[in-house]
């Protein structure tokens, strides 16, 4: 699929979602004389699969996943505070065999904002994304693909937010700042996420090290949607769109970064709930490796940047603040 078309559609579909408003009659009314709200949802999530002369084969596995998500609000008069984070980091361990990391993330946004008119705020916002631990490009785990802080981004923008209820948000910033970091020299001598890559002669030495800093300025536009689609199961999803026009080669200029994340929670009670997450990227800087067996050797075949997907749905234990 063409990923311009691709773009349309989600945000078309982030658009009609939101359409969609709760009954007045269920509507809980805000306590409007208390500045600050916040809530939060804390899962563990835990699988286990065994295997013994099983005739189809499989591997004895055991997984884990600690995961966080809080809202933090202060709002007095025209003016309001918000600060979100999600947290994330899980390992599955294929029994006296090896160790892979199944997630990995920490997420922060803090913005500004001045009701100028009625729903319609001016904003200044903050985003900052990374990862705790080393990726690799599993089952091979001697190739480092990621680390802390590499990559690592920060969005510095201002803008316009409109923002008709406390579910539905679109910010839409013509001004906006993306420092993308490579902190890791062995992954910015590759050039990885963007950046300019070591130059390296002809024996193989590094004349000049990669840099670690891509620097880009673009349009940035963010959508966040959440509800209760029946009594016991909540809707969240955020679509966030970037184009750097700025870009120094100038037949980039037309890519759009997408991020879009949405993540369904099934309340079976107080304690248990099921989760069903579904995340979508796509970065022209991001390049992801195709390789072949060729002549009994693994080859790089090719890279470029390619659409991404992430989909987990399992038990988790919940906590809801």
């Amino acid at each position: 699929m063409n990923i311009k078309k691709l773009i349309y559609i989600l945000i078309f579909v982030q658009l009609s979602v939101s359409a969609f408003s709760n009954n007045p009659a269920d509507t809980v009314q805000a306590d409007t004389t208390v500045p600050w709200g916040f809530t939060s949802l804390n899962m563990l999530s835990i699988n286990q699969i065994a295997f013994m002369n099983w005739a189809s084969g499989g591997e004895s596995s055991l997984s884990a996943k600690v995961s966080t998500e809080y809202d933090l609000t202060y709002k007095k008069d025209s003016f309001t505070y918000e600060h979100s984070g999600k947290i994330a980091y899980g390992l599955v361990g294929y029994i006296d065999k090896r160790v892979e990391k199944t997630d990995d993330l920490f997420d922060f946004l803090w913005s500004a904002n001045h009701e100028a008119y009625k729903n319609l705020h001016l904003t200044g916002m903050l985003t900052f994304k990374s990862q705790f631990a080393n990726g690799y490009k599993y089952p091979d785990d001697s190739t480092l693909i990621s680390t802390f802080m590499a990559p690592g981004y920060i969005n510095l923008s201002m803008g316009l937010k409109i923002k008709p209820n406390n579910d539905f948000q679109l910010y839409l910033s013509p001004v906006a700042g993306k420092l993308t970091m490579v902190l890791s020299q062995e992954l910015a001598d590759k050039g990885a996420y963007g950046v300019k890559k070591a130059i390296i002669d002809t024996a193989g030495n590094i004349i000049r090290n990669g840099e670690n800093v891509l620097s880009e300025v673009g349009v940035k536009v963010l959508t966040t949607y959440k509800t209760k689609l029946m009594n016991n199961i909540d809707l969240r999803t955020t679509l966030n769109l970037y184009n750097n026009y700025t870009d120094y080669v100038t037949s980039n200029r037309w890519n759009i970064d997408v991020d879009w994340d949405t993540r369904v929670v099934f309340n079976i009670n107080k304690i248990f709930s099921s989760i069903l997450y579904f995340h979508l990227k796509y970065d022209h800087n991001t390049l992801i490796s195709e390789y072949e067996i060729i002549d009994g050797e693994k080859t790089l075949v090719s890279q470029g940047p390619r659409l991404q997907l992430k989909e987990s749905f399992g038990l988790s234990l919940s906590y809801k603040i």
